[in-house]
């Protein structure tokens, strides 16, 4: 039964396959589609902000300026009378003796070496996967 269905139906879409012309795209199509899909892209896309806006960075270099100027132009400097440091103490500090006398182990060196190696070649990385994931 099954059979004799399935010839049938070969039947009726063999038929409708004859009764039909072939159709052919028109001359741009894959340029209408292409530009289609480049204006979907372009509307779906995150545009940047910055979280300060640029009037704002106006604002905070204008304060600065300004400040700036009035102190150097308006206030009169006052002479001060600072006591003069020394630091003779450094030199004397048994801290200082120790951390001067301080030699690391070649493991401890190697280890150190191996880390900043690592985040040198790990920060490029990290820059580019983050930069093609947008």
């Amino acid at each position: 039964m099954k059979e004799q269905e399935a010839k049938e139906l070969e039947q009726l879409v063999g038929k409708a396959m004859q009764k039909s012309s072939l159709e052919t795209p028109s001359f741009q199509f894959t340029d209408n589609v292409m530009a289609a899909v480049n204006a979907a892209q372009e509307t779906s896309a995150i545009r940047y902000r910055p979280l300060i806006p640029k009037y704002i960075w106006v604002v905070i270099a204008a304060v600065v300026i300004g400040f700036t100027a009035y102190i150097w132009f308006l206030v009169q400097p006052a002479p001060l009378d600072l006591p003069v440091l020394s630091f003779d103490f450094i030199k004397s500090n048994s801290i200082s003796k120790e951390v001067a006398a301080f030699t690391p182990s070649k493991i401890t060196v190697y280890a150190v070496l191996l880390l900043a190696l690592m985040l040198c070649v790990q920060i490029p990385v990290l820059k580019r996967y983050f930069d093609d994931r947008v």
